[in-house]
């Protein structure tokens, strides 16, 4: 029986897909902060101001993800943790107040 060693190499352009998110990114919020420049109802005000949230710790996450892959030494290293952890904080901050309705 012969053993075969197969290595697939697998190059992905991040490049152009991280610039898209960036440009959705900013589309979203700035529109986001035109709507609330309206003179919606409070209750839409809330809304925008909770997808705005959203908004920041999605990105807050694809930071902290990019400095994890980056991590070299005991500062990077300790970067990516610090960054990991606020992801973790303001994803529960914003579940917990959406649980008591705030």
């Amino acid at each position: 029986m012969s053993q075969h060693d197969v290595v697939v190499n697998l190059d992905i352009n991040m490049a152009k897909a991280d610039t898209e998110l960036r440009q959705l990114e900013t589309l979203l919020f700035r529109t986001m902060s035109l709507l609330g420049r309206l003179g919606l109802p409070p209750g839409a005000d809330a809304a925008i101001a909770k997808i705005q949230q959203l908004i920041m710790i999605v990105r807050l996450a694809h930071t902290s993800l990019i400095a994890l892959q980056m991590a070299s030494g005991p500062i990077g290293w300790a970067l990516a943790g610090v960054g990991l952890a606020s992801t973790a904080m303001s994803a529960g901050d914003y579940v917990y107040d959406s649980l008591q309705g705030k």
